[in-house]
């Protein structure tokens, strides 16, 4: 409680200190996020808070991550929530971006069709459907299953399809087992007559490492524009984790603000969100969780994050 009046503490000082000091034309600021939980804050900064009058947001939503990657580098955005994974990959790669917190610690889910896995056993020999080969999902995937016994390449007949596409298919009957992340897990649960909830993908990890949190999703910014403009770097991360608060806080006006942005029924959104954690943790929780996961994603996919843990100038 204590850390938070804080927080408001130095936003109100730093709102105060940019009326004073920056000219009246407010200044464009360019967010990059795909349609997911952790966009909201960013529309809450729009439509309900009040944000310094010197500063202008402006909001794409795009699913394109690579896209907002060389847009980030290029200093064409500001801020960019994307995979923690891939704004490592961006970082060493030698891109000059900051990582300023991780907000999504839960998003994912094994649903089946037909019948339910209630171990990874039961998938032997089933089709398992993953977005993307050599990404989160896939590593995920393919750590799990080996961490319980099974040889991912021989035990599992993985396929990989694009979403939405995939999930679709799996409504229609045509595949096993999905790993989706929310809210497309509450869509197909709804939709897909078979569909079963089988696995939170989250709980097979805390059995392993004993703590749920997987830190998948980051907001990132440009490191030249953290180094030219620190005041405004900070008053949008402070309202960013508002945000998350008020996401949290008040799930009914989270959903109808979602539903708006991302064209999908209040009530399915509201029903996704209790699947969904999204929290912001302190640096130092932050960054033990992040080298956890960085380090199991070093042993199987490098290449996820650029073949190496990111140094300390990586975070904010």
């Amino acid at each position: 409680m204590l850390k938070k009046k804080r927080l408001l503490t130095a936003i109100m000082i730093l709102s105060f200190v940019l009326m004073a000091s920056l000219p009246a034309a407010a200044m464009e600021i360019k967010v990059q996020t795909p349609n997911i939980p952790a966009a909201l804050p960013f529309f809450w900064m729009q439509e309900e808070a009040e944000l310094p009058a010197a500063i202008d947001l402006n909001v794409n939503l795009s699913p394109n991550h690579q896209r907002g990657i060389s847009l980030l580098g290029q200093n064409n955005i500001d801020f960019l929530v994307t995979g923690s994974n891939v704004g490592a990959n961006a970082y060493n790669r030698g891109l000059n971006i900051k990582m300023l917190n991780v907000n999504t610690w839960g998003i994912d889910y094994l649903l089946t069709n037909g019948f339910k896995a209630d171990s990874w056993q039961d998938l032997e020999g089933k089709d398992l459907a993953l977005p993307l080969q050599g990404g989160p999902l896939d590593f995920l995937a393919r750590y799990l299953a080996s961490e319980n016994g099974l040889d991912p390449e021989e035990d599992l007949n993985l396929v990989y399809r694009a979403l939405p596409g995939s999930a679709q298919l799996f409504m229609a009957g045509e595949l096993d087992a999905i790993l989706l992340p929310e809210p497309l897990a509450t869509v197909s649960l709804n939709r897909g007559e078979n569909s079963e909830l089988s696995m939170d993908i989250q709980k097979e990890w805390a059995k392993i490492h004993g703590d749920e949190r997987i830190p998948f999703v980051a907001l990132f910014a440009s490191g030249d524009f953290t180094e030219e403009y620190p005041q405004f770097t900070d008053i949008i991360n402070g309202y960013y984790r508002q945000g998350v608060d008020w996401v949290n806080n008040n799930p009914e006006a989270a959903a109808e603000l979602a539903s708006r942005h991302f064209n999908m029924p209040a009530p399915l959104l509201k029903q996704s969100f209790s699947r969904v954690n999204l929290n912001i943790y302190s640096d130092a929780e932050t960054r033990d969780l992040v080298e956890l996961y960085f380090g199991e994603i070093l042993e199987m996919y490098p290449e996820l994050i650029g073949g190496n843990l990111p140094d300390e100038e990586f975070y904010y």
